[in-house]
């Protein structure tokens, strides 16, 4: 399941959430509003130590795409 980042339209509050692609989003847990999905956390997919390359490296090095 991926992490997808969401805020909250009301309340500004950030959380981040496994859901399935198809499961429904659920309210804000500290007000009920409305939450938005921000990003896909994809750092699951990066580089971790440096020594393998993700799809945006270059060169093996993931200074370059910030992982």
């Amino acid at each position: 399941m991926p992490l997808y980042r969401f805020v909250c339209d009301k309340c500004g509050r950030e959380e981040s959430l496994l859901l399935k692609m198809s499961a429904p989003v659920p309210p804000c847990g500290g007000c009920g509003g409305t939450l938005v999905k921000q990003i896909t956390n994809i750092s699951s997919y990066g580089c971790s130590n440096g020594s393998e390359s993700c799809g945006s490296c270059s060169g093996g090095s993931c200074s370059s795409c910030g992982h």
